[in-house]
């Protein structure tokens, strides 16, 4: 007997071989099949990702484009899909499938509009003030609503959906996404966090944070982009830097970090994606 989907994911792929894998595994592990109508819309691809996902997940639709982009891919992928709620993710983001099932049964209901889990970081390979940072990362972003602050996923209604058209070519998509929601109109699901694999070394990390800012600022280039927000994020950082013994060395990574990461930028912006690699090295070598 044939099931009807309840929600549909995205997965933009760009040479993601190391991490489709287990990010499948985790996100249809609680759904019968085809109950998600899940599309992994591979870009530039190099690798063996899309060869994966079709001869471990006949469910699965791939789409394959030439163009190395994130934004393309998510377009492509919105133009094959009818069914909501919807949920965008990373593919090097682990999304525990009982969270995604929360996350589109409240965006089922009458009034929602968007969705995100709460993140959390795999650190245990990274270095001490990779460690730091995230941790001071961690608790900045349990301050805010926004939904951004979901680090790679977030989920919406038709109507939430309904609020913008085809992404523009913007290397945030998740703050494009973000600026068309009040934080009152974003749910935090709280089940199982979310696993973001944590760069090993910070040199990675200042990669990762120049990327960061040169896509903030991106967005607000756009026509009616959102307003900066670092004069919230220096308020909710000198309060988790109150919040108990030790987050006030954390918070001090924090800044250098992100001071370093907008010098970096200034000097050097940088060129498409420019995603962090050496998490995937990590994934590759072990066990």
């Amino acid at each position: 007997m044939s099931v009807s989907p309840i929600g549909s994911v995205v997965i933009p792929a760009h040479n993601e071989s190391v991490f489709i894998r287990r990010c499948l595994d985790a996100l249809l592990c609680d759904f019968a099949p085809g109950e998600l109508d899940v599309v992994v819309s591979c870009n530039g691809c190099t690798d063996d990702t899309a060869d994966i996902v079709r001869s471990s997940w006949p469910g699965v639709r791939v789409i394959e484009l030439a163009q190395a982009s994130k934004t393309a891919a998510l377009r492509a992928a919105d133009e094959v899909l009818s069914v909501f709620p919807r949920i965008y993710k990373d593919a090097d983001v682990i999304l525990p499938g009982a969270t995604a099932r929360l996350m589109i049964e409240y965006l089922r209901t009458d009034s929602a509009l968007a969705a995100r889990p709460s993140p959390g970081y795999d650190t245990s390979q990274a270095d001490a003030l990779v460690r730091s940072y995230h941790r001071a990362r961690a608790r900045l972003l349990s301050r805010t609503q926004a939904l951004w602050a979901g680090d790679g996923v977030y989920g919406v209604s038709a109507a939430g959906r309904a609020r913008w058209g085809a992404y523009p070519d913007v290397i945030a998509d998740d703050l494009f996404a973000a600026q068309w929601f009040r934080p009152s109109e974003v749910k935090i699901i709280g089940s199982a966090p979310t696993v973001v694999t944590a760069p090993r070394r910070t040199r990675d990390l200042i990669r990762i944070m120049r990327r960061r800012y040169q896509g903030n600022t991106d967005i607000r280039g756009l026509r009616d982009g959102p307003a900066s927000t670092v004069a919230a994020t220096l308020r909710d950082l000198a309060a988790v830097a109150r919040s108990g013994p030790g987050a006030a060395a954390d918070t001090a990574t924090y800044l250098g970090i992100a001071v370093a990461g907008r010098i970096t930028r200034a000097v050097s912006p940088p060129a498409g994606w420019a995603r962090d690699e050496s998490s995937r090295e990590r994934v590759t070598s072990s066990p």
